[in-house]
């Protein structure tokens, strides 16, 4: 399931000074364009906003997924140092830390965490002149299963 993404990860190049700055700011979710390998993304339905800082290597995370009506949104946030060490994760239960590094040019890789198993890998890819934010990744869900996915933002 990871072996895939572990494989892409392992042969990337890494940058200690990676042009990061353009990940900061609002984002909000395309899901029109956005895609889940099992084909269930909710499509017109999923809203998710996330706000990112970046200052002094730090990535600053806070998101709120507030697509299932009738319940409380879903909240996370953490403040990681892009050094590849884990750091805590607040707002879920899913995963525990995060470890993020930037990668050459404008990328990201930002790996979840539930103690030393990646539940979630994933890149993160400035395109379009830093309009557009791509997150591409493969999780497991509680349950065991994997899927990728495929999730396009843009700042509101």
């Amino acid at each position: 399931m990871l072996a895939v993404l572990a494989g892409l990860l392992g042969s990337a190049s890494y940058a200690s000074a990676a042009p990061v700055d353009g990940f900061a700011g609002t984002w909000v979710n395309d899901n029109m364009r956005s895609t889940w390998s099992n084909g269930q993304f909710p499509k017109g339905k999923m809203r998710l906003k996330i706000d990112v800082e970046i200052h002094d290597n730090h990535l600053v995370y806070h998101s709120i997924n507030d697509t299932a009506k009738g319940k409380p949104p879903m909240q996370i946030a953490f403040d990681a140092v892009m050094d590849g060490k884990s750091y805590p994760v607040q707002g879920t239960t899913r995963y525990s830390s995060v470890r993020v590094r930037a990668l050459e040019g404008n990328q990201l890789e930002i790996l979840e965490m539930q103690g030393e198993d990646v539940v979630v890998g994933a890149i993160w890819q400035l395109q379009d002149d830093g309009k557009t934010l791509m997150r591409w990744g493969i999780g497991r869900s509680p349950e065991g299963k994997s899927k990728a996915y495929t999730e396009f933002f843009s700042h509101p």
